[in-house]
């Protein structure tokens, strides 16, 4: 909407998804979206993807300007990326900029020399957060050519629906809340034994676990071995409205690896956050308030941050709960997204008339 208020014709080109990761798509779109079928493949421990009518279907339809959400193992983008280049086309790379530990020296040393070779051809780069930013910078990317866009939902809706409510808290059990696609990215199973930890420690603490993904099932039969289910509760895949109770009952979210978007669906519900970078993106939104972990899946780390909220009075959770709201706000509304590409849009389109 808009980019059509300034004249500018947008179109969305995506994949079908292949992962067993669960996502619910928006039907709702005011430009014309193309999907396109995906295939993979696995090589060294890596799955590349390929969406060969994609790149027949832009190379017979070539626009004005592209932004890539660009994946170093998406063939198809690398493909994309050189029709760009041999055309003049300019183009912007969109990326949260995490890199996995999993990858063998070989793997990781390609990946690089691919991402490197892309960032520094692009007109414009942009960030999930200013971590990335930072990194690109030391990279040799010019500061004038990265736009950091929060990554993020429709907050403003959320912020609305909550204005008149104040967060409340007890002094009695301590609820924590995960929200998100239950994979072994997210080391859920270092968060439950932090539970565990705190409870035989004698805390008051109680987990729910809100998601569906590979590790469903694991999770809840160690949860049924282990006699935790007082104090774990997994209830499976909610969503839409289905899952907006589960933020509004829960003291604090608690995430210990890589991770989306549910942070900042509980920022806007006003939960304090205990939390890695995730993928990159988190350090921008914590900025002070709530914990920052700089280790993934480690349980005394999650313990100890765990322990300090419990302590706090209810009047320093509420202060951290309004300080959540706050940030979330400034920081990675919907609005200030929106904004950030469409001024990526404007930069790349100006850059293609001067191309002409």
């Amino acid at each position: 909407m808009e980019l059509a208020v300034r004249g500018i014709e947008f179109e969305i080109l995506s994949g079908k998804q292949l992962l067993k990761k669960e996502v619910t798509e928006s039907q709702i779109s005011d430009c014309p979206i193309k999907c396109f079928q995906t295939m993979e493949s696995h090589f060294m421990g890596i799955r590349y993807v390929r969406m060969p009518w994609m790149y027949k279907y832009l190379e017979q339809n070539m626009p004005d300007a592209i932004v890539l959400f660009y994946m170093p193992a998406n063939i198809t983008m690398w493909k994309i990326v050189q029709l760009c280049i041999k055309r003049n086309i300019p183009f912007g790379i969109w990326r949260c900029g995490y890199i996995r530990n999993d990858y063998g020296n070989m793997a990781l040393g390609l990946r690089n020399y691919v991402i490197d070779y892309v960032t520094k051809r692009a007109q414009v780069n942009i960030t999930y957060g200013s971590y990335y930013k930072s990194i690109l910078i030391k990279r040799g990317i010019p500061e004038d050519n990265i736009i950091v866009a929060q990554n993020t939902i429709d907050v403003e809706a959320i912020l609305q629906r909550t204005k008149c409510m104040e967060k409340k808290f007890s002094n009695k059990q301590t609820k924590v809340l995960f929200v998100g696609a239950l994979t072994r990215a997210k080391l859920l199973f270092s968060s439950i034994k932090a539970i565990e930890k705190l409870t035989k420690d004698g805390y008051d603490v109680e987990f729910t676990i809100v998601g569906g993904g590979d590790v469903y099932d694991d999770i809840y039969r160690y949860i049924h071995q282990n006699n935790l289910s007082g104090i774990i509760k997994l209830v499976g895949k909610k969503i839409n409205n289905e899952v907006i109770p589960f933020f509004l009952n829960a003291d604090v979210f608690l995430l210990a690896g890589i991770g989306g978007l549910a942070i900042n669906e509980a920022m806007a519900y006003g939960l304090p956050i205990i939390s890695t970078n995730a993928d990159w993106t988190v350090c921008d939104l914590i900025d002070g308030n709530g914990y920052f972990m700089d280790k993934y899946g480690d349980v005394d780390l999650q313990y100890d941050c765990l322990k300090k909220f419990i302590s706090l009075t209810l009047e320093e959770k509420v202060v951290m709960s309004k300080k959540s709201l706050e940030l979330i706000s400034q920081k990675a509304s919907l609005c200030n997204m929106v904004e950030k590409h469409i001024n990526a849009c404007e930069i790349l389109l100006r850059a293609n008339n001067v191309n002409k």
